[in-house]
């Protein structure tokens, strides 16, 4: 007689207590979390305390200035992210073997590619799967570090980035993006912009952010000086600021998303680029929103470095994590 040994698992953490820690973590509160949940706050409490209880530690701490993660709460989100995540590529497996994909596709991000690249790639894909939506995490200040922290702690299934290697994740080249330069028309005398002609102008940068850093070490490469270095927050702002012949200012182009009147745009002389990359967070290949979204980026961008994926829900060895 053969044997058969069931093992029966009871897990005592629900996902609502593991969405509850999360939302207390993204907002620090328990008022927003339970407005975000579409729950009460005694709801939201009443599970953040049977989650204590089970693990028998504090993850949150409780004050006048809100809610706060514990060192160990910290490490907890990370894999209760993480397991979300899991429960979600589950979920969309079975709805992609059914023809449609649902969820959620959260992708880091910062402006200009957010408001060049992302949409048509994502019109594509909501023509194919209407009910799959998507979620930005904009960065205001374009920084590697701001942008992959949500790959990191699994609150993204991608990110778009500066160029940057790491062995923690995956990550293709998918553009070559050239820095432009906003003239006053007044000053425009050529069809280029050579390093001298930068001289003795006062130059407009946005406030800290990757760019800025590439742009102040162009200047120092070729040796030049501004005779005032202005900070702003707003692109827009700089452009404009260009119009009215307060200086000029070099910008990606995929940034500029227009040119005010009293300004033109013309190419460096003395070429200067930023190389965008796509990360994709651990294991993020096996979900089939992100196998998607890769697909229509490629199909958009076919010089990119991106694969060529296959998007039957078993992966190659070689792409899986």
């Amino acid at each position: 007689m053969e044997c058969v040994l069931v093992l029966v698992y009871t897990v005592d953490m629900k996902l609502s207590q593991l969405r509850a820690l999360i939302a207390i973590a993204d907002s620090g509160s328990f008022s927003e979390a339970a407005l975000e949940l579409g729950m009460s706050q005694s709801s939201i409490s009443e599970a953040l305390s049977a989650l204590e209880t089970h693990l028998q530690s504090s993850l949150v701490e409780r004050g006048r200035f809100g809610a706060r993660l514990t060192p160990l709460g910290e490490q907890v989100v990370i894999h209760a992210r993480s397991a979300l995540a899991a429960i979600d590529s589950i979920e969309q497996e079975v709805s992609f073997s059914r023809g449609s994909i649902q969820g959620i596709l959260k992708i880091s991000t910062f402006r200009s590619i957010a408001s060049q690249l992302i949409p048509p790639v994502m019109a594509q894909l909501k023509q194919q799967h209407p009910k799959l939506q998507l979620e930005l995490l904009e960065c205001i200040i374009c920084e590697k570090e701001d942008l992959l922290r949500p790959i990191y702690d699994g609150t993204a299934d991608l990110a778009f980035l500066p160029h940057c290697e790491s062995s923690e994740f995956m990550s293709w080249e998918i553009m070559e993006d050239p820095y432009m330069v906003l003239v006053p028309d007044a000053l425009v005398q050529g069809d280029r912009i050579h390093p001298a002609d930068l001289l003795n102008q006062p130059l407009i940068v946005s406030k800290g952010g990757d760019c800025t850093n590439r742009i102040m070490q162009y200047l120092s490469d070729h040796q030049i000086a501004p005779t005032e270095v202005i900070k702003v927050h707003d692109d827009f702002t700089m452009y404009n600021m260009v119009a009215q012949n307060l200086g000029m200012c070099l910008s990606p182009r995929l940034a500029i998303d227009y040119v005010p009147r009293g300004a033109t745009m013309l190419p460096l002389a003395s070429p200067l680029h930023r190389y965008i990359n796509l990360a994709v967070r651990q294991g993020g290949l096996r979900t089939p929103a992100v196998r998607h979204f890769i697909r229509e980026l490629k199909n958009l961008l076919p010089d990119s470095k991106l694969p060529h994926l296959d998007l039957v829900p078993e992966l190659p060895r070689e792409t899986q994590f």
